[in-house]
C-alpha cells in the first residue's frame, strides 16, 4: 500500500513537470504540489445528559494525537471563467513519529457499586494509522478579493497501546468511605478510534502583490459539521465493545496565511495554516457483541468530538 502510494505521487510529480504549453490568452487549469509539517489532536468525549454533563464537564475525554508528520499535498485550480474557477485539492499524511493518547474520566460509577471512581487518567502509545483529506471549492473573484463555498471530507484513523494509569477513587462500606489511588499497567493493543468528517464551508481570501511576491491571508468557515465516529475497545475486554457516534453542529474554521515569490505561472512559496472543528454532539449507539447475540443501546446527546491541527507547507504552482 505505501509503495503504491509513493509511486502514485511521483507520477502525479513528473506529469505536473511535463505540463504541456498553452496558447496565450487561453484559459489552463494550474497545477500546485507541496509538502507540509503538521501535528495536532483529535478528541473523543463522553457526555452525561440526565446529569446535564456536556462539553464542560464531561464524564471522558480522549485526546488522540497528530504527532509531528509530513504531508504530501496536490490541488488543480480549473479556471471557467476570469471570474470563476473550481478547486480539487487532496493530501495524505504520514507520522514521524509516536504520540500520547491520554484518557481522562471524571466523576463516575463503576461496576462495582462500592466504588465510585473520583478521577482516572491513563496514557498510551498513540499510533496515527491514517489521515487524509479531500476538499472541493467553488470560487469567485472580485479585483484581489476572492469568494468561494467548498467542502471538506477529512479520515483519521488511531490505535492505543500499552501505557500506565492512576485512579483516584472511593469506596464505600456500610457508612464508612474511603479514598485510594489505583495504579496500573496495560499491555497490548486497547482502543482504536476513527474519525470521518463531513464539513460545509464559505471562503474568503485577499491578495496583496508586490514586485516578485504577494501575501495572501485566507479563511473558511462553516457554522455547522458532521461527524462519524467508531470507537472500538474490543481488545480491551472480554465482550466485543463498539461505540459508534453520528455527532454534529459545533462550527468550524480554517486560517491560513500565504508568502509567494515569483511571477504568474513559475510560483513557489510558504503557507502556514491553523484549523479547528469544535462544539458537535450527538448520539451513541453502543454494540457489545456476546455468545448469544449483539446488544444495541443508543443514547442521544452523549458524544462529542473535535480537532484541531497546524501545518507549514511549501509549494509551487504553475
Amino acid at each position: 500500500m505505501k509503495q503504491t502510494v509513493r509511486i502514485t505521487w511521483a507520477f502525479l510529480l513528473v506529469m505536473a513537470g511535463h505540463l504541456p504549453v498553452f496558447a496565450e490568452g487561453v484559459l489552463h487549469p494550474h497545477f500546485e504540489m507541496g509538502t507540509s509539517v503538521a501535528f495536532g489532536d483529535a478528541t473523543e468525549l463522553v457526555f452525561v445528559p440526565s446529569d446535564d454533563r456536556f462539553y464542560n464537564d464531561p464524564l471522558s475525554r480522549l485526546t488522540w494525537p497528530v504527532p509531528p508528520s509530513i504531508s504530501m499535498d496536490l490541488a488543480v485550480e480549473w479556471p471557467w471563467t476570469d471570474r470563476t474557477s473550481t478547486i480539487v485539492a487532496l493530501r495524505g499524511l504520514w507520522p514521524v513519529t509516536i504520540g500520547t493518547l491520554v484518557d481522562e474520566d471524571w466523576k463516575a460509577a463503576t461496576r462495582n457499586s462500592s466504588v465510585f471512581l473520583n478521577y482516572g487518567r491513563s496514557t498510551h502509545e498513540g499510533y496515527l494509522t491514517g489521515h487524509w483529506q479531500a476538499r472541493i471549492e467553488q470560487t469567485f473573484k472580485a479585483d484581489d478579493f476572492v469568494f468561494g463555498l467548498g467542502g471538506e471530507y477529512r479520515f483519521a484513523t488511531w490505535e492505543g497501546w500499552n501505557g500506565t494509569g492512576s485512579y483516584d477513587k472511593t469506596t464505600t462500606s456500610g457508612t464508612v468511605s474511603t479514598r485510594s489511588t489505583d495504579s496500573v499497567t496495560f499491555s497490548g493493543l486497547l482502543i482504536a478510534y476513527r474519525q470521518q468528517w463531513y464539513i460545509p464551508y464559505f471562503a474568503a481570501s485577499w491578495k496583496w502583490q508586490s514586485e516578485g511576491w504577494s501575501l495572501t491571508p485566507a479563511i473558511r468557515f462553516s457554522p455547522y459539521t458532521w461527524c462519524f465516529d467508531m470507537d472500538n475497545h474490543n481488545y480491551a475486554t472480554q465482550a466485543t465493545t463498539t461505540f459508534l457516534d453520528n455527532v454534529r453542529g459545533g462550527v468550524y474554521g480554517w486560517f491560513g496565511l500565504e508568502v509567494a515569490f515569483g511571477e504568474e505561472g513559475e510560483l513557489w512559496g510558504i503557507r502556514g495554516s491553523w484549523e479547528s472543528a469544535y462544539g458537535a454532539m450527538g448520539e451513541t449507539t453502543q454494540t457489545v457483541a456476546k455468545e448469544s447475540a449483539a446488544t444495541y443501546d443508543t443514547t442521544a446527546n452523549s458524544a462529542g468530538a473535535w480537532f484541531q491541527e497546524a501545518s507549514i507547507s511549501v509549494f509551487m504552482r504553475n
